[in-house]
């Protein structure tokens, strides 16, 4: 080998270890020391959130959405793609290999006959000069995390969607209860109507605001059942299965059947940042745009490829001993002269992509302390709200069963009984409704925390 082609590639080898890529720095953010609400100390946050409602039924389900979900599958799928990106980037630091083997005949019209065979291998090495393959294999490697962090996000979106669904099914098929009971009452009291009337203790106008009130309440049920086939069908298409059967599959038929969990330890502000899969691929994501930049900026400056070929050539099959080895070794190198300009435009394009990213990593990081402000106030003030429902409900029922009472005994009139039917009516649903809130609010609280995967990572 020449003198002067040793040189380069001595040079070439002692440079090979650098980049271009800027000194990555995490975003300046200011992050609250603490969270606004008061927050008590709880348990902690585990991964499985959901096996703290205490339903075995609501596991079963969670566990088939994470093999059923189809929105989930996608996602892996899209992980799996970004692995294989990875190792195709990092394929660009390994020298190319390829071999060839050939053969020719050729008869002359002197009738003799040749055949010759040849075989070769050459070997082809891209010296990274500049690091721009190595930053590219980088930020191929981080998208491809930026990627695994977005199926945590979608899996835990999923699994939040799951525990809200179910809860609204059997919120619904609670309500659908409590309505044919209040049809059932305002039936009873349509007897005792009907009869006070055949005795001419009670008027016709009676007799036709109790039927119209009956008929509200009988009028009230399709809607009702429309609402919880269709929720039941939305909770079938998060598990990844046809809708059709799916009521049956579902067993449970109260809210009450749940346990309402123990307040949760939030952390502290900083903790998310950690804690929520959404932020960790933010973040991630701002790290890959830092290499594509030292990739861009490598572009610029020449590229240095060494090659090497040997090559066997044979007069005859089985003479071996006259074949013919020619071998031979190069180096290129080559530097972008005029491009009208894309090379340097790329380099801009990456620094630009990169302030975008900034820019959106401290949105998000904006969002999820809203996210987890908005739960807090939700939760406490969704607790004040159930302790006082509980009371109307409770009194509601003590006012019906006065009013039914004297109104049987004919020591009241029938409006008496009427506002009490509505106000018990109302009670309840609101009851009910208020019960399946502090059930949501709490997983809404879950999922702002990160559902418990800063303790899966």
């Amino acid at each position: 080998m020449h003198k002067p082609l040793l040189t380069l590639l001595a040079s070439a080898i002692l440079l090979s270890g650098c980049s271009l890529a800027p000194t990555f720095d995490e975003p300046e953010l200011r992050l609250p020391a603490h969270w606004g609400q008061p927050v008590a100390g709880g348990q902690a946050l585990i991964s499985e959130w959901w096996k703290l409602f205490g339903s075995d039924e609501l596991d079963r389900l969670m566990l088939q959405a994470q093999t059923g979900n189809l929105d989930l599958a996608t996602a892996m799928s899209r992980v799996r793609q970004a692995d294989i990106q990875a190792r195709i980037a990092g394929a660009s630091l390994l020298p190319s290999l390829n071999g060839t083997l050939g053969g020719t005949h050729s008869d002359s019209e002197g009738g003799a006959a040749s055949t010759r065979y040849s075989a070769g291998l050459s070997a082809s090495y891209e010296l990274d000069v500049w690091g721009r393959n190595r930053d590219s294999r980088t930020s191929s490697e981080l998208s491809a995390r930026a990627t695994a962090y977005e199926r945590d996000s979608v899996a835990l979106t999923v699994n939040a969607s799951v525990a809200t669904s179910y809860f609204k099914v059997l919120e619904l098929r609670e309500r659908l209860r409590l309505a044919e009971e209040n049809l059932a009452s305002a039936e009873r009291v349509m007897a005792v109507v009907e009869a006070r009337v055949r005795l001419g203790a009670g008027t016709e106008l009676e007799r036709v605001q109790q039927q119209t009130l009956v008929e509200q309440r009988r009028a009230a049920l399709p809607g009702l059942r429309q609402q919880v086939a269709t929720a039941e069908t939305a909770l079938a298409l998060l598990l990844g299965e046809a809708p059709q059967g799916i009521a049956e599959r579902i067993e449970a038929r109260s809210l009450h059947d749940l346990l309402l969990p123990d307040p949760i330890a939030t952390g502290l502000p900083s903790e998310l940042l950690l804690r929520r899969p959404d932020l960790r691929r933010a973040e991630t994501q701002l790290r890959a745009a830092n290499a594509n930049i030292g990739a861009a900026r490598a572009a610029l400056f020449p590229s240095l490829s060494l090659s090497a070929s040997a090559s066997l050539q044979d007069a005859a099959l089985s003479g071996l001993s006259s074949a013919g080895l020619v071998t031979s070794v190069g180096a290129s190198l080559l530097q972008p002269i005029f491009r009208g300009g894309a090379l340097r435009g790329q380099v801009d394009l990456s620094e630009e992509r990169y302030v975008e990213l900034v820019a959106s990593y401290r949105q998000t990081i904006l969002t999820a302390l809203k996210d987890v402000e908005d739960a807090l106030v939700t939760v406490r003030e969704g607790q004040l709200q159930y302790a006082s429902q509980r009371q109307v409900l409770a009194n509601a029922e003590r006012t019906f069963q006065l009013a039914e009472t004297q109104y049987r005994a004919g020591a009241t009139d029938l409006l008496t009984v009427l506002t009490a039917q509505q106000t018990l009516s109302s009670a309840r649903d609101t009851f009910l409704q208020n019960t399946s809130a502090q059930l949501l609010n709490q997983v809404a609280l879950y999922k702002a925390l990160g559902g418990g995967f800063g303790e899966q990572g």
